[in-house]
Formats: structure tokens, C-alpha cells, sequence
């Protein structure tokens, strides 16, 4: 465990002058992620740049794929690369074909995050489609009966939902909501932003039809590369929001075949620098597995909330239940506004967020595997005065 935490400590330099506790925002990249994105930069701009070298920097996309279908369980031809989760939302909320009067069910979109909301409430609404929106018990979970029915009286094509919530840290049962769509014979688009990196997260297990990723939250990859993974059945209810020659095979005349893979939705370059950055994120976080990581993101949440829990001014409003939680830790607060301790501890060189919950602001607390106990201790001090 000493070499587990000595490791950390070289490989994230914020820890020299930050206690950050705003994973489920953006994280720190690693100085092994950041030394493979300056690399392979150097590389090509040593030797190229050319086609022969262009394609040996390309070729880092293909390690990352690779890797990334290894950690979530999905074919490695399903999954492409985007500039973020966002832009991958926006490939399904834009592409799918919906008609006028055609029913997407959401989950709770007063309390989910805007980036799984907004596009899909706005091409609903531009293309005359009907939006129906879950209700959600406290911890944001909706009823499945209610989603059974509310499939059964829409005949709803497709719905929405993401893996584990952004401002209450649950966990959401995932493979039960994508049994009951497919048994009505709808399509489960999946947000994974907030779980991959964080929990366990096999998409073939969970049988989801689209998902959407970022490496710039737990991963602890680069700000700016995301991931959608398609299913082969579920490719052909999407049109391409682009089009380009990466996205088929053509001849100098323009005749053209699309492929027949979702690379058809990845029409041209990428941010291939980006994609090692990814492949050392996911070499550091699996090195020291994954299951060791949750256990320690558990366990420094734990220490948090047990030592604010005689804290009158903040009330905890998520799970306890290691089952349906994630180290996302909710706090109502009363006395001060969130945004200002979130102010008075930037002060003091601790980051927190202010997040949302409908029109309630929170205090949001995300710990990830490269904190420590000291940090916590900092946390918990600075909070006291």
C-alpha cells in the first residue's frame, strides 16, 4: 500500500499543491499520460510530418480502441472516438431517425446532467417527437414498472439514461432498464461518463444499444477525446451527423461504399496524440486494478462522510448503500450557500464543486484512487473553521 501511495504521488503532480476532490468533473491527468500524449507529438513532429509517419501516430488510436473494448467488455469495431461525451450524446439525439409524434423516455431531467438532457429535449422537439420523462425516487432512481408502462402506452423508440448520476453518486440498474426496453422493443441509449474508470462497467452484460464516454473524468485521461460504442443492430437507426472519406471506401472517381462498422460515424481525423494519453490513463488505472480502485474511492468516501456526519450545516443526501454508490458524496448545506465554501476552500487550496439538483444547489464531493487520507484530513479540518 506505501508503494501504491508513493506511485500516486509522482505520477499526479496536483497532489504537490492541490487536494482535489472534483473528479466527477474533470481529473488530473497522470505525468505517465501526459509524457505518452508530448511523445508521440515528438515523434511525428521529429520524423514526419508525412503519411508513413501520420499513420504510426494514427496507429494510437487503434492501441486505445483496444484497450478501451478490454475495460468496458465491447467489441472493439463498435467503438469510436469523439471529441466528448457530449458529441457522442449529440450523434444519437441528432442521428436517430425519430418522426414527428415518435416517444423518447428520459430519466428524471430535472436532476440529470444538461450535457444527457438538453440534446436530446431539443432535436425531440425540433423534429415533433414527444419527450417522457421518469419520475425518480431521492436517490434519482426511477421506477422500472413505470418505465414498462410508460413504453407500453408511448411505444417509445428509445430510452435514455445515464450509468451512474453526476450530482448524487448512485448507481442506476442499468441491465434492468435495458431488459425492460428491449421486451418493448425499444433501444437503450446508455451516458457512462460517470462510471467507466469508476466502477465495473461491461456493456455486454448490460446489453445497452448506444453509450457514451469521456477520458477526461475518471479515466484521468485528456480533456477533449470522448468514446460512442454502437451496437452492429443498432447502427442502421443512425445516420451520420458527418461524412468523410474515413467513414467508407471510395475510388479517385467518388464512387463509395460506407462501412458497414461505426467507424461509418468517424468521418475523419481525430486527436490521435490524445488517444495515447488515453492508453497510459487506462495502463496506470488498471495496473492498479479496478476493483482495488472502487474499494479505495469507497473507503475514502466513507472517512469523509463519517467524519462530517456531526456537522449540523451539511446533511448528506445520497446513498449509504455501497451497492447503488459511487465516492460522488452530495451534501445539502444550510448557513453557507455551496459556492461559497466552495470558494473558501479553493482559498485554502482544496477544490470542491457546486452542483444541481433540480433548482437545489449542493455541495458536491468526489474523491478518486489517487487521494489520500491527509487529504481528507485537510478536507475535514478547513471545513471545521
Amino acid at each position: 500500500m506505501q508503494r501504491f501511495q508513493r506511485d500516486l504521488k509522482e505520477e499526479f503532480v496536483i497532489k504537490q499543491s492541490v487536494a482535489y476532490f472534483n473528479n466527477a468533473s474533470y481529473t488530473p491527468m497522470s505525468k505517465s499520460a501526459i509524457d505518452s500524449i508530448s511523445g508521440a507529438l515528438e515523434e511525428y513532429s521529429k520524423k514526419g510530418p508525412s503519411d508513413e509517419h501520420y499513420l504510426k501516430l494514427k496507429a494510437g488510436g487503434d492501441i486505445a480502441r483496444e484497450k478501451l473494448s478490454k475495460l468496458i467488455n465491447a467489441p472493439q469495431e463498435d467503438i469510436i472516438f469523439t471529441e466528448s461525451a457530449t458529441q457522442s450524446i449529440n450523434i444519437v439525439a441528432n442521428g436517430f431517425g425519430l418522426l414527428p409524434h415518435d416517444s423518447v423516455i428520459t430519466r428524471g431531467g430535472s436532476s440529470e446532467h444538461p450535457s444527457n438532457f438538453l440534446p436530446w429535449k431539443y432535436y425531440v422537439e425540433k423534429k415533433g417527437a414527444n419527450m417522457v420523462d421518469l419520475k425518480t425516487d431521492q436517490f434519482g432512481t426511477p421506477d422500472l414498472s413505470e418505465l414498462d408502462s410508460s413504453l407500453k402506452l408511448s411505444k417509445a423508440k428509445l430510452v435514455v439514461m445515464s450509468h451512474v448520476l453526476y450530482n448524487l453518486g448512485t448507481i442506476l440498474p442499468v441491465a434492468e432498464v435495458a431488459r425492460v426496453a428491449h421486451e418493448r422493443e425499444a433501444l437503450f441509449f446508455l451516458d457512462a461518463s460517470q462510471s467507466v474508470g469508476s466502477v465495473p462497467v461491461d456493456l455486454s452484460a448490460i446489453d445497452c444499444d448506444y453509450a457514451a464516454g469521456t477520458a477526461a473524468k475518471w479515466l484521468c485521461g485528456p480533456l477533449g477525446l470522448g468514446f460512442f460504442y454502437c451496437k452492429k443492430n443498432a447502427l442502421e437507426y443512425l445516420e451520420p451527423l458527418n461524412f468523410g472519406p474515413n467513414a467508407c471506401t471510395y475510388t479517385p472517381e467518388g464512387t463509395f461504399k460506407v462501412l458497414d462498422s461505426s467507424l461509418r460515424l468517424q468521418e475523419g481525423f481525430r486527436n490521435w496524440a490524445y488517444c495515447y494519453g488515453l492508453i497510459a490513463a487506462i495502463d496506470l488505472l488498471t495496473s492498479f486494478d479496478l476493483p482495488r480502485v472502487r474499494e479505495k474511492n469507497l473507503r475514502l468516501a466513507d472517512m469523509i462522510i463519517e467524519e462530517l456526519s456531526n456537522f449540523k450545516q451539511l446533511r448528506l443526501i445520497g446513498s449509504t448503500d455501497e451497492r447503488i454508490r459511487t465516492s460522488i458524496i452530495p451534501y445539502e448545506t444550510t448557513d453557507l450557500k455551496p459556492i461559497d465554501l466552495v470558494q473558501r476552500l479553493s482559498k485554502a487550496k482544496i477544490v470542491v464543486a457546486e452542483r444541481e439538483i433540480a433548482n437545489k444547489k449542493i455541495l458536491r464531493i468526489s474523491p478518486h484512487f489517487y487521494n489520500d487520507e491527509e487529504e481528507v484530513s485537510l478536507l475535514v479540518n478547513e471545513l471545521r473553521q
